[in-house]
């Protein structure tokens, strides 16, 4: 039986779509993503924690889902929104459909929606907090949406990644400082030789340098780096004492721990088609997104009294905001951008290769 299905914002703008299933009504930020596969990824991706996901994709869920793909051990969304989501899968990879893998881990989703219109509104209007639920939950969705934790001050990094107290002392250690990270990071730098340990947002720079980590990454992660002021001084003090590579929400850390300004962008960026342009690469690259904020633009390198040079490393060809920096004095750099390729192509995988080359002449020394 067909259900109607809303999305309501303060404002009272409202959304429709239809369901047959008993939505737990919930709330996020309202976004869209213009991904057409790699929905499993995107699903999975903690980074999305107090989001609500619009697909603009036609079909959802066409191909299933495999555990391969998986970026965590379970959906971390708030919920997901679209044109339709495939009940069949298709895919001899596919151990379970997307849609009964929301539903056994309570996750609502609704089809139906002109995500058309609502991707219109977002770019118009910029993202916002939104209720998901059935029509008739419309009163407890508006009360529901003004008591809503807000994407601003969002600091669900904190608890978003799965970092340990138990350290090996082997050489060969990469740390990722984890704020949320997805497995595809992981595995890029496994399959690069190194053993991974995951290091809890909250811990302290002298517990991080007695590690006797070859090289630290900043993990991407969910909600507003301007709300992590403890992490942000622990980087600084790092900053020229260990190779450093922030990815997303590692990158933007990184930015504040230079004393760079943080912005919230209109309506962000998520997907896995944008273009970025990173410096001495000859062609731009095709990239995986996901982010809100962005380290305000600046034009002509900086030069820090404490860690050098530090230049844009990589520019967004959409928009032109910022998508990397350089550090190089001070053997750091980030990316605005996920160079995994989870979901996404290749391109970005290279732009691992400086972070383990400072490594090896680090090492070399």
């Amino acid at each position: 039986m067909y259900k109607k299905a809303i999305l309501i914002n303060e404002k009272g703008k409202e959304f429709s779509g239809w369901t047959t299933e008993e939505l737990k009504p919930v709330t996020g930020e309202l976004i869209f993503n213009t991904a057409m596969t790699g929905f499993v990824e995107i699903l999975s991706d903690p980074s999305y924690i107090n989001q609500i996901i619009t697909f603009t994709s036609s079909h959802v869920g066409n191909y299933g889902l495999s555990k391969e793909d998986f970026e965590s051990n379970e959906p971390k969304i708030e919920g997901a929104i679209g044109c339709s989501f495939t009940q069949k899968h298709s895919s001899w990879r596919a151990k379970n459909s997307i849609t009964n893998w929301l539903k056994d881990n309570n996750v609502p989703y609704a089809s139906g929606f002109d995500v058309r219109e609502i991707t219109t509104h977002l770019r118009d209007n910029g993202s916002s907090m939104f209720a998901l639920g059935s029509e008739s939950e419309k009163k407890e969705l508006m009360t529901m949406i003004k008591k809503a934790k807000n994407i601003i001050g969002d600091n669900s990094a904190i608890s978003a990644g799965r970092g340990g107290d138990k350290f090996t002392n082997s050489n060969g250690k990469i740390g990722i400082l984890d704020l949320g990270a997805k497995k595809s990071i992981e595995n890029v730098v496994r399959n690069n030789g190194y053993e991974v340990i995951f290091i809890k947002p909250n811990i302290s720079y002298e517990k991080i340098i007695s590690l006797n980590l070859d090289g630290l990454i900043i993990s991407n992660g969910p909600g507003d780096p301007r709300s992590l002021n403890e992490i942000v001084k622990t980087i600084e003090e790092l900053i020229g004492n260990i190779p450093i590579f922030g990815i997303c929400l590692g990158h933007q850390l990184l930015g504040l721990a230079c004393g760079l300004e943080i912005e919230k962008l209109p309506f962000g960026h998520h997907g896995s088609n944008h273009p970025v342009k990173v410096v001495d690469l000859k062609n731009a690259i095709i990239t995986s997104q996901n982010h809100g904020f962005a380290i305000k633009k600046f034009n002509k390198e900086i030069r820090h009294k404490r860690f050098g040079e530090i230049a844009e490393y990589a520019t967004n060809l959409n928009d032109q905001t910022n998508a990397g920096l350089s550090i190089w004095d001070s053997m750091a750099y980030s990316v605005q951008f996920h160079p995994e390729a989870g979901p996404g192509t290749n391109d970005g995988l290279e732009i691992f290769n400086p972070f383990f080359k400072m490594i090896k002449e680090k090492n070399a020394t």
